[in-house]
């Protein structure tokens, strides 16, 4: 059917309770934890949290109740000319991908097909005649991070082709040179490629970036989810020029090359701080750099935002409410537990109650919580901040790291 003869929209509840995708007790539990998260959480979104059904579920109802195709979305599905027909910032703030045009209709692919208003205005942006599928927003979500990788900042092939080898190859062979060596890492293609692993990273919602030497090749790789999985290998020639664009950056020493180094970077990335920790270490091939990304806007969440079951969330909520007690958040890298840490502390945080935390670094600063980072150079490690902090009369004490003996 044409998409814009859709009149009333109908209530999701009732649509999944009429396909038996759920039962009203399931619906009542959902709404009743909206109370607690307020309505920035969808409906749908805490039905899939609390287990009771799933995206795949929910999008087969509606393509269903409103008489639209189901469309599991593949690559192959997408046609990457088509997708430049609406600008990036409505495609990501909507959640709209394009799929393919025949003629003078549109076919895309939304996660609310009833969205009579959202249709009207992809009318107006393709001038084309919109023919709606319905597909879950995590699909449309990861299928635009494919089509779109950091399109507004630059071509990642073309900062390659752009590069100068000959004067990457004059700082392999002149290592001692260091003007030279501030002069390549200042030229725009490094710049540029640096720009685009952190942008990208930020963007791909990962935790860590790695940038790895080996005999005759260069890798960059990212954890997310705490897997890790190769972006791209950059020019065997353009190791130097990066490892000493990123020291600049952290304020590191770049004729340091025999010893690691550690540094931050603060960056702002479509209006978000971004920490970056800097670590640089020596190794057979070279310089090997990773690069811890901290993003402040995901950390400082609640724990209903976390993806636990609600049965899990009660649990967790009951323990860490305990007068006394200790409770381990373990796992590993990339995994969550900084954030998860900072939602539990936001949790208990209150007038009645006195948190303090042993950091390092102090990842992220809350308000009415008291914060320590430790500074081994002054001798103030975890143990000697710990037995200071019992003179403190704290009710709550968060250690971000066990790793004192």
């Amino acid at each position: 059917m044409n998409n814009t003869t859709i009149q009333t929209k109908l209530q999701l509840g009732q649509v999944l309770l009429t396909h038996g995708v759920v039962t009203q007790d399931q619906v009542d539990q959902a709404l009743e934890r909206q109370k607690t998260v307020g309505h920035s959480k969808l409906l749908g979104e805490l039905l899939v949290e609390l287990e009771f059904c799933t995206d795949n579920q929910i999008c087969a109802a509606l393509a269903e109740a409103y008489d639209v195709p189901y469309a599991p979305l593949t690559p192959k599905l997408c046609d990457p000319a088509v997708v430049e027909l609406l600008p990036r910032d409505f495609l990501e703030e909507h959640i709209v991908l394009p799929l393919f045009k025949v003629h003078d209709t549109l076919t895309v692919a939304l996660s609310e097909p009833s969205n009579v208003f959202m249709i009207e205005e992809i009318q107006r942006l393709s001038e084309c005649r919109v023919r709606v599928v319905c597909a879950t927003t995590k699909d449309i979500r990861s299928t635009l991070q494919n089509y779109l990788p950091a399109a507004n900042v630059f071509v990642i092939d073309d900062i390659i082709d752009d590069a100068a080898m000959a004067d990457f190859a004059m700082i392999e062979n002149m290592p001692e040179d260091i003007a030279d060596l501030e002069e390549v890492a200042g030229q725009s293609p490094v710049v540029k490629l640096v720009n685009y692993l952190i942008y990208t990273a930020v963007h791909e919602n990962a935790s860590d970036i790695h940038i790895e030497p080996d005999e005759k090749r260069l890798r960059v790789r990212y954890r997310v989810d705490g897997h890790l999985y190769e972006k791209m290998r950059p020019p065997h020639q353009m190791h130097a020029a990066i490892v000493s664009r990123i020291k600049i950056m952290a304020e590191l020493d770049i004729a340091q090359r025999r010893l690691p180094q550690d540094g931050s970077i603060h960056v702002l990335v479509q209006g978000r701080s971004i920490d970056l920790r800097v670590s640089v270490m020596p190794g057979t091939y070279g310089e090997k750099v990773v690069i811890r990304v901290i993003d402040f806007h995901k950390m400082l969440t609640s724990l209903e935002s976390l993806g636990f079951g609600y049965e899990n969330l009660q649990s967790f909520k009951k323990v860490i409410n305990h007068p006394n007690g200790i409770v381990l958040v373990t796992g590993p890298t990339g995994s969550g537990k900084n954030t998860t840490l900072y939602a539990a502390l936001s949790e208990l945080n209150g007038d009645q109650v006195n948190i303090c935390t042993v950091e390092d670094p102090v990842e992220c600063s809350i308000g009415g919580i008291n914060q320590f980072q430790v500074n081994d150079m002054a001798g103030f490690d975890f143990s000697n901040a710990l037995r200071s902090l019992l003179r403190q009369d704290p009710d709550v004490i968060m250690v971000g790291e066990i790793r004192d003996r």
